[in-house]
């Protein structure tokens, strides 16, 4: 249970302290310290009687510091461990770490160091390979090179290790040191030089991270090595291997669970899922699964910055992202409004939570007003310096809710932000479509557009009509059916050309056997559905989008019942895992869509309540039928269940629980979120455009 190894963390954190402070007083044991005058360590046993003295914690071992590499045999890779964060083992045949950072030689040191890498491996791997830096150096003289650590968190992490190697025709004479890097620029360097001379072998060298006080642990920027030469020239090779952080347990997940509010405890709530089943009532079910997945949103949050994490997976191999989106961000807000007006949380507790996301938003760096696709929730930093059309559509339409559900000061800081969208950015004059994104480090725009009208691109063009961005025959330009020279498409289009606002367009749909449809892009409920978290497609667009949202979810209920044979049914774009490792997938019924997204067996929770909006009886029907699964943790449902294999990925993802979360408060509310949005001049001018077409009129 992920409670008792908790418990077990908690009290190896008073091991920690203790053990950090003992390492710094006994800080000779490991290395030597900076400068020519440094003498030889004492024998490293002298740190495993500070360590015994310690004594275990919780029933653990002592931390044998001399043995640190021995915790792994030495026929499988360090990386195997999850006590180890790996920066570099070298065996991946290019000079780039374990993180993606490369091995830097600035230009005016190619003279002095060259970095090679050599098919010896420290552990005596016989694939692996190690690095070695090829010295040449007069006297006095210093060379550096680095890697990036891609602001890597490792404020959990005990010490840092790493095996070094020295070859000189003479006597190896200079110095070594190593140093850490955070992201602000603050380095703390170590001397390292008699560690590595101790003996012609590997040699192993353990550094406690107290070593390093001052440097931010929570986003390191650099690991860098510098050898100086002393009094003659220096020629001769450095060999390093097996860089790593070391901790206790899963030390790269630890290292970012601390920076927020809290994490699951235990895998499976099965009291709570078994109460569930009993639940005979469906609003009361449903507001119990809403009370659940806020818990979410309540506990995934950075505790100084106030963002939510992208995602948490539980388990064997647990997970907190450190890293957010604007769509996170716009399901968060719009999650504390559907949390407030369920009653799950007080009016006062949602407007501090949701000044305190506005506050940051304003702190984050921007271009031309939107917002980059990724940021870090510790330090704020552009995690990728791309601008997505779509997710800035959503954080738009989020802070329409937010400006409608709170008066007064809120909808004044969120009325600002909006101010400096301006979705005409992203309008493609020759195609008359939204642009993917922007690549700021390229400085242009991407050649792909939103091009079709059923996806969940859809609001960032209905946001940029209602405010005026964007030209209303922008609609009528979306595709409803791909063109018929596609030829490529899962099916031939029927329909006809029709016009609106002096646009001509083909008004086509598809067939699955005798029933008419507008397909998305993959035939995911996704594409079909989510829109409907804001628009009210029921009552705006009955004739259009609402009535194809209906038939999107009846075709793909009985394609996964009847004719897939699954117990359950959901296909949609979804997190799966596969042991340490998991990918966020594109599934689809196939024939649904115009290029269509692959059916894996994948079958996700939150196509069943976003379907509450169109097929409520189907979709409560459903719900009932998972929760006979074991896919139900502290938060609510996890991401997905495989079949036939019944494989449970018990990961959250924030935009599955946004999409969980808001259809319960529309469902039970009569509408409430997208109420809001339609009560906004934005919202009023699209609910007479989606009033106009008629899908499938004769």
């Amino acid at each position: 249970m992920r409670s008792q190894k908790k418990r077990s963390l908690d009290l190896s954190e008073c091991l920690k302290s203790v053990f950090l402070f003992l390492m710094s007083a006994a800080f000779l044991v490991a290395i030597v310290p900076s400068g020519d005058a440094a003498t030889k360590a004492p024998p490293r046993k002298s740190l495993e009687h500070y360590v015994q003295q310690i004594g275990p914690a919780g029933g653990e071992a002592p931390l044998d510091i001399g043995k640190v590499y021995n915790s792994v045999p030495p026929d499988k890779p360090l990386r195997t461990a999850t006590q180890f964060k790996v920066v570099d083992d070298f065996n991946g045949g290019e000079l780039k770490n374990s993180l993606g950072g490369a091995w830097i030689v600035e230009k005016e040191q190619e003279k002095k160091v060259r970095l090679d890498l050599k098919k010896e491996d420290a552990r005596g791997a016989q694939s692996g390979s190690s690095l070695w830096a090829r010295i040449n150096l007069k006297k006095k003289d210093k060379t550096t090179f680095r890697t990036l650590l891609e602001r890597l968190d490792m404020s959990a992490a005990h010490y840092l290790v790493l095996k070094c190697k020295t070859q000189a025709a003479a006597p190896f004479r200079g110095r070594i040191r190593v140093a850490l890097s955070d992201w602000a620029g603050k380095t703390v360097e170590k001397d390292i030089t008699e560690a590595c001379l101790e003996t012609e072998n590997w040699n192993d060298v353990v550094l406690p991270m107290a070593a390093f006080m001052g440097v931010d642990l929570d986003q390191l920027g650099y690991l860098s090595f510098s050898v100086f030469a002393r009094d003659h020239n220096l020629a001769g090779k450095l060999g390093l291997d097996e860089i790593a952080f070391g901790g206790q347990s899963e030390v790269g997940f630890e290292s970012n669970e601390d920076n927020f509010v809290g994490f699951p405890q235990a895998v499976l709530n099965e009291p709570r899922r078994k109460e569930l089943l009993a639940t005979r009532d469906d609003k009361e079910l449903l507001l119990k699964i809403a009370q659940d997945t806020w818990r979410y949103f309540e506990n995934a949050t950075d505790k100084r910055n106030h963002l939510i994490s992208d995602h948490f997976k539980v388990g064997d191999f647990p997970l907190a992202g450190a890293y957010t989106s604007p769509t996170d961000i716009a399901l968060d807000l719009m999650g504390t409004v559907a949390a407030r007006d369920l009653g799950i949380i007080t009016p006062g507790q949602a407007a501090r939570r949701v000044q305190a996301v506005l506050k940051t938003l304003k702190k984050l760096k921007t271009w031309k007003g939107f917002f980059f696709n990724f940021y870090e929730t510790t330090r704020l930093g552009v995690a990728r310096p791309f601008i997505s059309s779509v997710d800035n559509g959503w954080l738009a339409v989020s802070l329409v809710v937010a400006r409608q559900a709170f008066p007064g000061e809120i909808a004044a800081e969120a009325s600002a932000i909006l101010d400096g969208f301006h979705f005409q950015e992203f309008l493609d004059p020759d195609v008359h479509q939204l642009r993917v994104g922007f690549d700021v480090e390229q400085q242009r725009p991407t050649p792909y557009h939103y091009g079709m009208l059923v996806t969940e691109a859809r609001v960032a063009s209905l946001y940029g009509i209602g405010k005026g961005d964007l030209p209303r025959e922008h609609w009528w330009y979306l595709y409803r059916t791909a063109p018929e020279d596609w030829e490529w498409q899962t099916q031939k289009p029927q329909g006809k050309r029709v016009a609106r606002d002096k646009v001509g367009y083909f008004q086509g749909y598809y067939k699955d056997g005798k029933q008419k449809f507008v397909p998305s892009w993959g035939g995911s409920l996704f594409e079909f559905l989510m829109p409907t978290l804001v628009i009210s497609e029921q009552k705006y667009a009955k004739k259009n989008l609402g009535i194809n949202d209906r038939i999107a979810v009846e075709l793909q209920r009985d394609y996964a019942l009847k004719e897939k044979k699954y117990p359950v049914w959901g296909i949609s774009p979804t997190a799966t895992s596969d042991g340490r490792r998991w990918q966020y997938g594109e599934y689809g019924v196939k024939r649904l869509g115009v290029k269509g997204y692959p059916d894996r067996g994948v079958i996700t929770p939150h196509a069943s309540f976003l379907a509450l909006d169109a097929l409520p009886k189907d979709a409560i029907k459903n719900i009932r039928k998972l929760l006979e699964f074991e896919l139900y943790g502290e938060y609510g449902f996890y991401d997905a269940i495989s079949f036939p294999s019944k494989r449970i990925n018990t990961q959250y993802l924030a935009l599955d629980q946004g999409m969980v979360l808001i259809p319960i408060a529309n469902y039970l509310k009569k509408g409430v979120i997208q109420g809001y949005f339609h009560a906004d001049p934005v919202g009023k001018k699209t609910g007479k455009l989606l009033e106009q077409e008629d899908f499938f009129k004769d």
